[in-house]
Order: structure tokens, then C-alpha cells, then sequence
């Protein structure tokens, strides 16, 4: 996909604000600290998402029209994040919500930080998302931050981990590594293509 526009359309707090024109849907998600804001910066090649040092920044389900063709959803992020556990809940619950019933929905990118190979909230949340019919995406995200016999490492680790078919796909914002590989995938999704 060539991305001509960018416009962020509306910030969503509660699934009853989530756009249901008909026009498909991709969400990013991940944990607090995975580089989602980074990564959907780097897809549309300028600084439209916010991003912060600070994990958890995103709370509400942010919702991005590209080429006025589809939506690029950012979604809060899983587990860490300096908020309180009311609202780290509320957090939690508006994902799912979203996941559940999101007709427009056609995938989930979901980040895994190449370096850590996966934790409990990681397997619980990708398996939630199964369970509710939405294909996902696994990709690594930081692969700038090893060398490449720890890279390899890595995704055998997280392939093993999260029982993957083939080795997960390594991407890096700062580089640009894995991103035309990283498309590829995105409009098999938006198209309706099954994945992982």
C-alpha cells in the first residue's frame, strides 16, 4: 500500500464512539513499552501518532483513516502502564470490548518486543483475540536492538514460544527492517486474507 493521506479521525472511549461505516479496520496492539506508536509513525512515513517515553500513554482507541480506504487503530496498550489498576482495568476492557465487537475489524498487528520472547499477558491476549474470530499478526518489534545471531535467537525463541507455523516477522522503526515485509501482510489482512 502507498499511503498518500493521514488523518486522525477520532479518539474512541467507549465501543459505542468506534466508527461502523463499513470500512475496514487494522489494530495495532501490543504491551505498554512494545513501540506501537513508533511503528505506525514509521508505516506512514511522518509523526501523526504521539509517542512518549513513558509507557501507557495511550488510553483511549485512537483511529487513524489512511487513502480514505481504512482505518489504522492504535490501541492502549497491554499490562504496564503508570495508571491506576481502575483504570488499567478500564483499559483492558475497552480492548476487548473493541476486539468482541468491531464489525469492521479485519486484524490485529500484534507487537511483541523481539528482546523479552513473550510474557503471561502476551500468550492470554493473542489468545483472547483468537477466541473472538480476528486473525493476528505476530511481529518483533526493536530488531535494531541485536545483533544478527541474537536476532535469530530470538525468533526461534519466540516462534517456539507462541507456537508459530515459521519464524515471526522481525521489524524495526528506526531502521525500516521488516517494514515492506511488515505491508505485505497488512494488505493480506485488509483483504480479508487469513494469517496466523
Amino acid at each position: 500500500m502507498q499511503i498518500s493521506t493521514v488523518n486522525f479521525a477520532l479518539g474512541a472511549a467507549s465501543i459505542k464512539q468506534v466508527p461502523c461505516e463499513g470500512i475496514p479496520q487494522l489494530a495495532f496492539l501490543g504491551r505498554s513499552n512494545s513501540g506501537k506508536s513508533s511503528l505506525l509513525n514509521a508505516l506512514f512515513q511522518k509523526q501523526v501518532v504521539k509517542t512518549s517515553n513513558t509507557p501507557g500513554k495511550t488510553r483511549e482507541i485512537n483511529f487513524f483513516l489512511v487513502n480514505n480506504f481504512c482505518y489504522f487503530v492504535d490501541l492502549p496498550g497491554v499490562g504496564y502502564a503508570k495508571v491506576s489498576k481502575t483504570m488499567r482495568d478500564d483499559m483492558a476492557n475497552r480492548i476487548k470490548n473493541y476486539v468482541e465487537k468491531a464489525h469492521d475489524l479485519k486484524g490485529i498487528v500484534y507487537l511483541l518486543d523481539i528482546r523479552h520472547g513473550g510474557h503471561q499477558i502476551d500468550f492470554e491476549t493473542i489468545n483472547g483475540i483468537k477466541n473472538a474470530g480476528v486473525p493476528v499478526l505476530l511481529a518483533a518489534s526493536k530488531a535494531d536492538k541485536l545483533n544478527q545471531s541474537e536476532l535469530i535467537a530470538a525468533k526461534r525463541k519466540i516462534k517456539e514460544n507462541f507456537c508459530l507455523a515459521e519464524l515471526p516477522l522481525a521489524i524495526s522503526s528506526k531502521t525500516k527492517k521488516g517494514l515492506p515485509e511488515l505491508w505485505k501482510e497488512i494488505d493480506a489482512l485488509l483483504n480479508g486474507a487469513e494469517n496466523v
